[in-house]
């Protein structure tokens, strides 16, 4: 036994003694250089491409199988030019001998120095690297054990002053990664490793240039293909017309980000992300992701201004609003699931300066861009989010909105395939203020329809509906429809927010069926057709007293001094009529009015575009009237023609009956 031992020893010192003598002498026996027009005509198989190896190539054997290779340059795809689809200063990789023998690749440091690579797409859409992948999967044979894998480590690896071109002739752009470099640890199957990286880059239509940084821990399992970066951070720097804002300092940091080639799943967590003043911080989930995928998680973005958000993101003129203390604070979380077809939001929780909204949205196309919403909110004071009106000089007014000339966003309308839900418990809008708002809206193939509308409204009650035929049959001149229902409404409160002005008061009830054609508010005055009625009571038209033109009318008949003053201001139990509207026109043959002291029956018209008005009504005298002006034509009959415009009433009595009759 000892003899045998002994003859092993020796046999294997022998053998040492042996791979030592050749590693220190195959360097100076064999000359690599040699090889090159093999290694070139290797390389042509498999990928179709020249290789020009301009450096020497230095070899050795033990303990490492190393090579360092100088300058080399791979050849472009045909039609590419003759710049180098690929070239190297200087590559050094070195493998332990030993490991080799049972299947284990342990690598050294590998150095590569000056890498620049050109990737190009030319006039006609081609690209000069699908060549390469189309050779070698023509080329690639069988090979290895089936479900083998080899065990792969590398103590470390570095590249420096290297570069990336990206030429599109087809959009005319640029864009270049400059000054790469990459340090990477040890190396192994399934083990973790540091991970460091950044480059500058530049590049034109849209101009951009910055730099970006890479640090964190990766790992890579090779045999499951899972691979993961933990505590990681990524830093840009960019600015360029190709930046939103023209400029963007942005980091985002993660835990855990992992993702299971071979189970198709992925996961982030701990993801945070800071740019442009936002700061959000992100779970996610997907699963089937390469074939079909599914992703799940939670969005929170923290508070943060939207005012100066917009003005970091290049729109200074969205944040100018009505109100200047809006825009000033929003929070917001949320849940969603994507695929590579639609989104859905849900659990939206969100707060807009004084507004608390919840809910869900979603796309449910991509393609379609069909969307869908169910929201709620406390409540939304509109105006404060208007643009702010221009401030007038006593040279120059300022201007009102010109109402005629608010119209329908045809393409816009067009576009639209949505269906959604919104409900205020507090809601105002051009001065008008509402309680409990509900609004369904629907928007599909140019036409959009809102219904129901509903709110309370000035102690009433608000119902109605809304379409709008926007197709384009209908070339520019777009069909609205519209039901309108008013119960209890006080005029007083609605017309000082609609029109500014308190001439109107008391209560509505109001029924409109309505059809207009036009783009413009203005356009639709001349063109609206359909029927209405209305009930107004308890209340007073201010600018106009009846009760004292028909005094002053007898005064004037009879030549005698006009009654003393009176408040212009009628005052009315009620004014009811319906009325049909054809081409702007609305004709009213039922009106009836019951004042303080007199009835009025008769018809009219009022014409819509411009709002004026002219009435033929009989008067009855009951009693002594508004401030007693009429006691003395108890039971006469009085024609009145009232006509001028609904802001500036003319009342002219025909009191002949009257003067004929008195001594």
């Amino acid at each position: 036994m000892k003899k045998a031992l002994k003859i092993t020893g020796i046999v294997v010192g022998i053998l040492v003694l042996l791979v030592i003598a050749l590693a220190v002498t195959l360097p100076f026996l064999i000359n690599p250089n040699r090889f090159k027009d093999d290694i070139a005509r290797v390389v042509k198989e498999k990928t179709g491409r020249e290789l020009a190896i301009q450096g020497d190539i230095k070899l050795s054997v033990f303990p490492w199988l190393g090579l360092q290779i100088g300058s080399l340059e791979l050849s472009n795809a045909k039609g590419f030019g003759a710049v180098p689809f690929a070239a190297v200063n200087e590559t050094d990789v070195h493998v332990a001998f030993w490991p080799l023998l049972h299947r284990r690749v342990e690598v050294g440091e590998v150095k590569i120095e000056g890498l620049s690579l050109d990737l190009e797409h030319d006039a006609d859409g081609h690209n000069n690297w699908q060549d390469i992948s189309e050779h070698m999967v023509h080329k690639a044979g069988g090979g290895g054990e089936a479900g083998s894998v080899l065990d792969l480590s590398v103590a470390s690896v570095g590249i420096s002053d290297s570069q990336v071109r990206w030429i599109d002739v087809q959009k005319h752009q640029q864009y270049t990664g400059s000054d790469f470099s990459l340090q990477m640890g040890a190396f192994g199957s399934a083990k973790p490793f540091a991970l460091d990286a950044g480059f500058d880059f530049s590049g034109t239509n849209p101009a951009v240039q910055g730099h970006l940084d890479f640090a964190g821990t990766a790992t890579a399992d090779l045999e499951h293909r899972t691979y993961s970066a933990d505590d990681a951070k990524l830093a840009l720097q960019a600015k360029g017309d190709g930046v939103p804002g023209g400029q963007i300092d942005a980091e985002l940091h993660w835990q855990h980000a992992i993702v299971n080639l071979e189970q198709e799943s992925m996961a982030v967590n701990g993801f945070q992300a800071n740019a442009y003043g936002l700061k959000f911080d992100l779970e996610a989930q997907g699963r089937d992701i390469e074939k079909n995928p599914d992703y799940t998680g939670t969005l929170k973005l923290a508070s943060f201004s939207p005012r100066d958000v917009l003005k970091a993101l290049g729109h200074p003129n969205l944040a100018e609003t009505r109100d200047s203390g809006a825009l000033a604070s929003a929070a917001a979380s949320l849940t969603f699931v994507a695929t590579s077809s639609s989104l859905s939001l849900n659990g939206l929780d969100m707060t807009l300066d004084g507004t608390h909204l919840i809910g869900s949205a979603a796309v449910k196309d991509f393609t379609t861009r069909a969307l869908s919403f169910d929201l709620t909110a406390d409540q939304l004071d509109a105006d404060r989010y208007l643009p702010p009106q221009q401030p007038g000089t006593p040279g120059k007014p300022r201007e009102e909105v010109d109402i005629d000339k608010v119209g329908i966003p045809l393409r816009t309308v067009r576009s639209l395939d949505l269906d959604g839900h919104l409900h205020f418990g507090q809601f105002s809008f051009l001065g008008a203020k509402t309680t409990d708002f509900d609004m369904n809206l629907s928007a599909h193939d140019g036409q959009l329809q809102i219904k129901p509308l509903t709110a309370s409204l000035y102690g009433g009650s608000l119902d109605a509906e809304l379409r709008v035929d926007a197709r384009e049959a209908n070339a520019d001149q777009p069909i609205v429809n519209e039901t309108l229902a008013l119960k209890g409404v006080q005029l007083a409160g609605l017309s000082l927010a609609l029109g500014n002005t308190d001439r109107l008061s008391g209560t509505v009830d109001l029924d409109a069926t309505t059809t207009a054609q036009g783009r413009l508010i203005g356009q639709m005055r001349y063109t609206i057709k359909g029927h209405v009625s209305f009930a107004l009571k308890n209340g007073a038209i201010q600018g106009v007293n009846v009760a004292d033109s028909i005094a002053r009318a007898y005064a004037e008949a009879r030549r005698q001094p006009p009654p003393a003053s009176a408040p212009m201001r009628t005052e009315f139990i009620q004014l009811r009529g319906s009325a049909g509207i054809l081409h702007g026109v609305m004709s009213n043959r039922d009106f009836t009015a019951s004042l303080p002291g007199l009835t009025l029956s008769g018809a009219g018209k009022m014409d819509l575009a411009d709002f004026t008005v002219d009435y033929s009504l009989k008067g009855r005298i009951t009693g002594p009237g508004q401030g007693g002006s009429l006691s003395a034509f108890k039971g006469e009959k009085v024609p009145l023609h009232v006509t001028g415009t609904l802001s500036s009433l003319v009342v002219r009595p025909d009191v002949s009956g009257l003067v004929k009759d008195k001594p």
